[in-house]
């Protein structure tokens, strides 16, 4: 199997090496309903979480968690990074910690992962265009050496159909699909994932307005319209929950990644 197709097979997602270029900037995380693990291959990064800045070689995240926005980085000039997605049931397995008991914020990785520090060696060893098939290479064996920890499988496959339908789907049909009543699919998403569905919807939904925003469409009410918000106000609420902006302070910060594309300002 070719390694992208394993590693996606596995609950590894994106693996992204990137410089900055330029001034130091912020750069918010966006909504997800996955985890992360963030590798800094030169100084510690800024980690801004919930009220506190921490310094990090490498930071391992998971959920959203509500009354918390996503976390902030400050991206510095000459700090190569390397940004791996990864799906709850994969973190789990890499970290042995339940999805619950790891929120957004994240911790420093050598915590969770004793092979951290080296691997942030192994990729400044190695060729930029190396690093993210590396990176697949080494979780892919670090998964295969992990235990099959117990997961509530309820609680995983709705997560992934609220990710597959952009979070536009009733908790009473989500239910349905994985063969529970509502309430003991609330109680077991709980349980297992630290969140319940009705905010992972949410979160779904504005990851879904951003994924649009960012492949150009052309003005805010088409991005609520088409992402399953109500309306403008109703997109605004959760970037201003969510991530602790607006739709126009994104732009501002992140535009010049949005394929040289400008969105009608709500």
């Amino acid at each position: 199997m070719e390694l992208r197709q394993a590693a996606r097979a596995a609950g590894i997602g994106v693996v992204a090496a990137s410089e900055h270029v330029g001034p130091p900037r912020l750069h918010r995380a966006l909504p997800a309903l996955r985890g992360r693990l963030v590798v800094s291959l030169g100084a510690p990064m800024e980690v801004r979480y919930d009220g506190q800045v921490r310094q990090l070689q490498a930071v391992v995240a998971g959920l959203m968690r509500p009354g918390a926005a996503t976390p902030e980085l400050v991206l510095r000039p000459h700090q190569p990074t390397v940004y791996v997605d990864l799906a709850p049931s994969a973190l789990h397995r890499l970290t042995s910690v339940p999805p619950r008991e790891l929120d957004a914020g994240g911790v420093g990785a050598d915590v969770l992962l004793p092979w951290a520090h080296r691997l942030g060696e192994e990729l400044a060893a190695r060729p930029a265009d190396r690093r993210e098939a590396f990176v697949r290479e080494h979780l892919l064996r670090c998964l295969d050496r992990s235990d099959r920890l117990g997961t509530c499988r309820e609680a995983h496959a709705a997560l992934r159909i609220i990710g597959a339908c952009e979070g536009r789907i009733s908790v009473e049909e989500l239910a349905r699909q994985v063969h529970l009543g509502p309430r003991r699919l609330r109680q077991v998403m709980h349980e297992a994932l630290g969140i319940g569905p009705k905010f992972a919807s949410r979160v779904a939904r504005l990851a879904a307005a951003l994924d649009r925003a960012r492949a150009g469409a052309d003005s805010w009410a088409r991005v609520a319209a088409e992402s399953g918000h109500h309306d403008q106000s109703h997109l605004v609420r959760d970037f201003k929950d969510l991530m602790r902006t607006t739709p126009t302070g994104w732009l501002a910060e992140e535009g010049r990644n949005l394929q040289g594309r400008r969105l009608t300002a709500p």
